[in-house]
């Protein structure tokens, strides 16, 4: 997806943000912020989003002398989200239909995401989680995603976010349940970006007690195959089901490849909310149709 004024804007405020944190010196944050502007400026303009998100976050992470500079930020999420996580399991257990219930709450917890806003809190994750639990999403989608679910082998789950990832193993736990024989891989970054989720994250919260982990073998904040690893290539190819949560896995997806594809995720920025004719913060739950 290309670049557009809005997703220029998102990334400098990233940057300064970063450096605000990291660096104690003005001086030196102005520095920063103006190499990275240099690197926008520099990138072409059919550049997407994400090539050019990448490119950013590894000339501060060199600049920084931190390959994850959000690493702290992710711990703490995953470890709010995992203290909760009982009340969460019960709620699904209570549910009429655990699946759709499971899905909202996958979805809400696409909102724990460092890029656009960044304006985050414990408190503020929560309410709109519980927002989300009442809203509704495309039930003709959600009718066949369980029934590609009942029919497949094997589902590629695309993860995104720290924190979200605990909403992602609830999910894939509901799933499993309703369908016992489905084997399931769950894929996160090859290195650390933004919040994004890596390898670290998925043990840390349980994730292999229910999915096989696998990482995409890239930095990249989504899903761009031709920088993959040839064995995640292999595990995406082979799927009979894809699951690809968040924006950038869209951003990377979406009207590249065809098959069993289906997108979760919140509607979080004025790009997405025009392009999807939502409003902020409503579920996305949408399935490849090329």
């Amino acid at each position: 997806m290309k670049s557009n004024v809005e997703c220029l804007g998102c990334l400098v405020n990233q940057a300064v943000r970063l450096s605000k944190i990291h660096l104690e010196s003005e001086d030196v944050q102005c520095s920063l912020v103006k190499k990275i502007m240099r690197e926008i400026g520099a990138s072409k303009d059919t550049e997407s989003t994400l090539d050019m998100s990448c490119k950013i976050h590894r000339v501060l992470k060199d600049a920084l002398q931190n390959p994850d500079p959000y690493r702290e930020e992710k711990l703490y999420y995953n470890s709010e989200m995992l203290k909760l996580e009982n009340e969460f399991f019960d709620l699904i257990r209570a549910a009429e239909d655990p699946l759709e219930t499971a899905l909202k709450l996958a979805a809400a917890g696409n909102i724990i995401d460092f890029g656009p806003g960044h304006d985050l809190s414990r408190d503020t994750v929560l309410r709109v989680l519980n927002r989300t639990l009442k809203r509704e999403f495309d039930q003709d989608v959600f009718a066949s995603l369980k029934s590609d679910l009942r029919k497949a082998k094997k589902l590629l789950y695309l993860g995104d976010n720290a924190g979200e990832i605990v909403f992602d193993k609830i999910f894939i736990s509901t799933i499993t349940s309703e369908f016992p024989d489905l084997q399931v891989d769950f894929a996160t970054r090859g290195a650390a970006i933004l919040n994004d989720i890596t390898e670290e994250d998925a043990y840390l919260v349980g994730m292999d007690s229910y999915a096989h982990i696998i990482n995409n073998g890239t930095d990249m904040p989504g899903t761009v195959l031709e920088h993959c690893s040839d064995s995640f290539k292999q595990a995406f190819n082979n799927a009979d089901v894809i699951i690809a949560k968040g924006q950038g896995n869209f951003e990377s997806l979406h009207e590249t490849r065809s098959g069993n594809i289906y997108y979760i995720f919140l509607c979080k920025c004025n790009l997405f909310m025009e392009r999807c004719g939502l409003l902020k913060n409503e579920i996305v739950l949408m399935k490849e149709r090329i």
